[in-house]
């Protein structure tokens, strides 16, 4: 293994701005980049999109066409920036999107090796497919419309294996390097796309966001808690609707926090004044941290993730997760009882049953030595030498 002692002139893509506070791939990134940067690399942003208050922490640098991220002028964009700034390495943060076609010696030609982090399950979409259909019987030509989505669900996911297979085959040939979060996703993406013909696989979790709080609050509130984004899929909020209107009942002193924004959330606001739900408060995007510090429990009801920060920051503040056993890193995250409690996918009325005891019972914090392995102490030399490494 050759390393390299300089320090790297780094450039980080997402295709909205990195930022502390946005959502979990941005603010994994730019923990990351600010670790980086502390240990003496140098560090850029670059995105698609643009965006507003700003950090100052490194320079925000922006695609010239926003429209849509292939196309030349984009290509020549990022060519010339590798080869005015001496740019050593493009960690491209969307490579679990269509990015990682752009984002490849295939398509750019840069001295600059290409790092594809990958920050979600490898077979997001593809196992337990049925749950990502919407379902609409609302009127007769929706309930049509449904079933016939259905009917063609066996061809649907014949179509999602093959992009997804094509995809990874692509990335492997046009990175030099490829990041999943778990071993478990290595080892997924090796099963479905085969052996890489160029990139090296690293497994390297994500940072912790919050350091473990040497004490938990002696008396936390009655509080149960969402963070993330509103959007059907994957985060699927309205099965925690549906799972509140189960349990509040038996639990009249208790609260529902939703923490985050999306374009979901009109609807699920008027699903929870259909269902007459009580006690749910819609808080938009918030410091989590405060609510953390309250709520008792922590709830993801997702169809797929990839390792989700909140898992973390809500074990860093004692809060109990509850969570479906959807994703492979799940296990992983919370491996016992004591630390979680993982559902069987998707289970409402078990999701309840957990829920309801832990509501019932008095608060028992839970274990947080797996937090240990998300410390910068484990995960950044990791990443040291995942840069350093000659392709």
């Amino acid at each position: 293994m050759h390393l390299r002692s300089a320090a790297m002139n780094l450039i980080f893509y997402f295709d909205h701005p990195i930022l502390p506070h946005a959502g979990g791939t941005e603010r994994a990134a730019y923990l990351l980049a600010e670790a980086l940067s502390r240990h003496g690399h140098r560090v850029s942003f670059l995105s698609l999109r643009r965006g507003d208050s700003l950090p100052a922490s490194a320079p925000y640098l922006y695609l010239p066409r926003t429209d849509t991220l292939s196309c030349a002028e984009n290509r020549e964009y990022v060519e010339t920036l590798c080869a005015g700034q001496g740019i050593d390495c493009i960690i491209n943060c969307g490579a679990n999107q269509d990015d990682s076609f752009f984002f490849s010696h295939e398509r750019l030609s840069v001295q600059a090796s290409i790092i594809s982090w990958i920050s979600f399950d490898v077979r997001t979409g593809l196992d337990y497919f049925s749950a990502l259909l919407r379902k609409d019987f609302s009127t007769w030509g929706n309930a049509v419309k449904t079933l016939l989505r259905r009917a063609i669900l066996p061809y649907r996911k014949y179509q999602a294996v093959s992009a997804k297979r094509k995809k990874y085959r692509d990335m492997f040939r046009g990175s030099d390097k490829v990041v999943f979060l778990s071993s478990r996703y290595a080892q997924d993406a090796l099963q479905l796309a085969g052996t890489p013909e160029r990139a090296r696989l690293y497994s390297i979790p994500n940072l912790l966001t919050y350091e473990p709080a040497e004490t938990v609050p002696c008396r936390k509130e009655n509080a149960v808690l969402y963070v993330g984004r509103l959007v059907d899929s994957p985060k699927k909020v309205d099965r925690l609707l549906h799972v509140w209107k189960r349990v509040r009942p038996r639990h009249p002193d208790w609260s529902l926090y939703l923490l985050g924004d999306g374009p979901e959330r009109a609807a699920l606001e008027r699903l929870a004044a259909r269902l007459k739900l009580e006690n749910v408060h819609f808080e938009g995007v918030q410091d989590p941290a405060p609510y953390y510090r309250k709520a008792r429990i922590l709830c993801l009801t997702s169809t797929h993730e990839g390792m989700p920060m909140v898992i973390n920051e809500a074990l860093s503040h004692g809060c109990v997760p509850v969570a479906f056993n959807s994703f492979h890193a799940a296990a992983e995250m919370l491996p016992d009882r004591e630390t979680g409690r993982l559902i069987p996918p998707f289970s409402l009325r078990l999701f309840a049953r957990e829920l309801d005891e832990l509501m019932s019972g008095p608060h028992v914090p839970p274990r947080t030595d797996v937090l240990t392995r998300y410390q910068p102490e484990k995960v950044i030399p990791q990443w040291l030498e995942c840069l350093q490494e000659q392709p």
